[in-house]
């Protein structure tokens, strides 16, 4: 750069519009590129917020939600909208997080300019693009990235009256910023819970403002606090929704242990999770694997140090505004990990995350020129300021790329924990699009989220797939294909029929992970007459031996015995879930022992569909010898109403079991 363009305003503007392209450039690329491989697939928060969503997008207007531990609704009003504008696929699920994560770099860059100046700014920005941090919340589809661009838009407005470095500006505010700042702060309050620190951010300056610049103080209260008004009014009617609804935030109770026990008397959950997140930023960082290679703190050492270097220099300086906003910023930012669980919670510090980079930047430009010009010489400072920049931007990108893309996305329980089996399921089948008949086996806590991944994992629309519990239960098809997850391994039962009616292969990723199994079966089950039919849905099959093995008749207390039956699909788009029960009753009728179980998703089931169940129940070890009677049946677990018979009555009869003298 030459003396020149040091000295011509217009040309450094230019300049700097020029690098911020590019930083937008880097932030996109880190953000886009191997969308279906980082993260692995979909976390259940995703396909739970999904369904929100929809709901929202087909008509649903909720002022707070309160599924989930408690939902704010704006964003997902946004994310509604963008579903309906890209359809129910990643693109559609996934823009909104990414142009949220784009703008925040973004207006990073034009709030660290006003407060710092434009080298604090452009480096800022390019951390921001690159690190882990950043891009790990604008690459998932939580609404968590919400609050950012919210916040710093308000931030950049209510700033608009100062300038970084003499006080109150001299060009006139419009009237409509107050309105204009309160409103986002208003949307960030409703978008994720970490916004509600954004108002505190606000009084805790005007408070530093009381303390040590009151000639600005007289200058800001006003339209500050008139923001904050707005702020609160806009977002009353869902915190009077909350204060209605029973429970509604559940959220507290489940990660606020160090709070309650601090409201309690016992500090000490508290302090040690304040340690802990004063730490997260070269020690140890969010120990959830879920959102982090677990512990991985914000920096590396050499970004660590400038971190806190700049924190020192704004602690120096603290009668400076724009050090005594970033330092207020910061601490509110952080401070709800200081009372929840788990310390150092990148999800609940998330509101920090632009100042921490912003710090940093502060921490570099302002050591790097000291160290070189030492007799003012500003334009010498610039190569190793440069040279410095690149450093710590390069670092961060190859530990983004080492960390994030590589060891993060494929670790086996961030794999399971993302349904990544799911996805390559989707995979497969786009590219064997003459296989459209399909059963998947999975883990029975996900037969109903896994269904809304394969959903917007699939380019198709004609492959129709079943989901079961392979422990206890199978789907039998006829030439079709039934896939097992390693997310649940089959039983013993069901793999011995597997093995009796199919022949399968592995397949494997290219790095030797197991993705899935595949059986290819031709079994073919007769249209017997039924001896019950349940609700006109559900038909139990009479026992065949190639289907069916022999059910244990005879058996000793405390032993374990196995009630298989085979079941029929009556009518398509059943209306509820199912549930199936097997009970041992003794003379009087009454339950000696049972089993309920869902290991069938109903709701995937098609007419015709057969599928085998296997309940296992241990006899009570004191149980007398005799004959005693078993009944079976299904029910709706959401309202517990049984599906009845044709004659009226609500369960079968099965084949009565011996149980003789141990």
């Amino acid at each position: 750069m030459s003396q020149s363009q040091i000295q011509n305003p217009k040309s450094k503007i230019r300049n700097s519009c020029w690098l911020m392209v590019g930083v937008l450039l880097l932030a996109a690329a880190f953000r886009f590129l191997a969308i279906d491989a980082a993260p692995p697939g979909w976390r259940d928060d995703e396909l739970i917020e999904f369904g929100m969503d929809q709901r929202i997008a087909q008509g649903w207007r909720p002022l707070f939600i309160t599924e989930a531990e408690g939902h704010e609704p704006f964003y997902h009003y946004l994310h509604a909208g963008t579903i309906l504008l890209f359809g129910e696929n990643i693109v559609g699920y996934k823009w909104l997080p990414f142009a949220f994560g784009l703008l925040t770099v973004a207006l990073t860059f034009a709030l660290a300019k006003r407060l710092f100046d434009v080298r604090v700014a452009l480096l800022a920005a390019a951390l921001m693009a690159v690190s882990f941090w950043p891009i790990m919340y604008a690459r998932l589809g939580l609404r968590h990235i919400g609050v950012l661009p919210l916040m710093l838009g308000a931030f950049l407005i209510m700033w608009s009256r100062l300038s970084s470095r003499h006080g109150p500006t001299r060009r006139p505010t419009r009237k409509s910023a107050p309105l204009i700042a309160g409103t986002l702060l208003a949307a960030a309050m409703m978008t994720y819970f970490a916004g509600r620190a954004l108002p505190v951010v606000l009084i805790g300056f005007l408070v530093y403002l009381l303390i040590f610049n009151r000639s600005i103080l007289r200058k800001v209260w006003l339209p500050t606090l008139a923001a904050i008004v707005i702020a609160v009014a806009v977002a009353a009617p869902m915190f009077i929704e909350i204060s209605r609804t029973p429970g509604a935030e559940k959220r507290t109770e489940v990660v606020g242990g160090p709070l309650i026990a601090a409201q309690h008397g016992n500090f000490r959950p508290a302090i040690d999770t304040t340690l802990g997140t004063l730490g997260m930023f070269t020690f140890a960082g969010d120990p959830e694997s879920l959102y982090n290679v677990s512990g991985r703190p914000v920096f590396d050492w050499l970004t660590g140090i400038f971190f806190y270097l700049g924190v020192w220099l704004c602690l120096v300086r603290l009668k400076h505004v724009e050090s005594g906003f970033a330092l207020t910023w910061l601490l509110v930012g952080i401070a709800p990990a200081f009372v929840s669980l788990p310390a150092a919670s990148f999800s609940h510090t998330i509101a920090a995350q632009p100042v921490v980079y912003m710090v940093a930047a502060y921490g570099v430009v302002e050591i790097v020129g000291k160290l070189v010009c030492k007799q003012g010489n500003k334009v010498a400072a610039l190569s190793p300021y440069f040279l410095v920049s690149l450093c710590v931007i390069g670092i961060g990108g190859w530990l983004t790329i080492r960390d994030y893309f590589g060891t993060w996305a494929n670790d086996p329980f961030v794999r399971f924990q993302y349904h990544a089996p799911t996805r390559d399921i989707a995979r497969w089948l786009d590219q064997n699009p003459d296989v459209s008949n399909v059963a998947i086996g999975t883990n029975p806590n996900e037969l109903y989220l896994d269904p809304v991944a394969l959903k917007l994992d699939l380019r198709r629309q004609d492959a129709k797939a079943r989901w079961f519990n392979p422990e206890s239960a199978l789907v039998l098809l006829s030439g079709g294909v039934t896939f097992i997850s390693p997310m649940q391994s089959p039983g013993v039962y069901i793999d011995l029929l597997l093995r009796a009616i199919s022949h399968d292969r592995r397949i494997y990723r290219s790095d030797d992970i197991l993705a899935f199994d595949i059986y290819h079966s031709d079994q073919q089950v007769g249209q017997v007459v039924s001896p019950a039919t349940f609700g006109d849905s559900i038909s139990l099959v009479p026992p065949h031996s190639d289907v069916q093995p022999a059910s244990v008749l005879h058996s000793k207390p405390g032993n374990r015995i196995a009630a298989q039956a085979l079941w029929r699909v009556e009518k398509s788009d059943l209306a509820s879930r199912l549930k199936v029960f097997e009970h041992v009753l003794d003379a009087q009728n009454r339950v000696v022992v049972g089993e309920d179980r869902e290991d069938v998703n109903a709701l995937t089931l098609m007419r015709g569909d057969i599928f085998f169940q296997v309940n296992e129940i241990t006899l009570p070890t004191d149980l007398a010898p005799g004959r005693y009677s078993t009944e079976i049946g299904w029910y709706d677990p959401a309202t517990g109403v049984r599906l009845q018979l044709l004659d009226g009555t609500d369960r079968f009869l099965t084949e009565p079991i011996e149980v003789t003298a141990p």
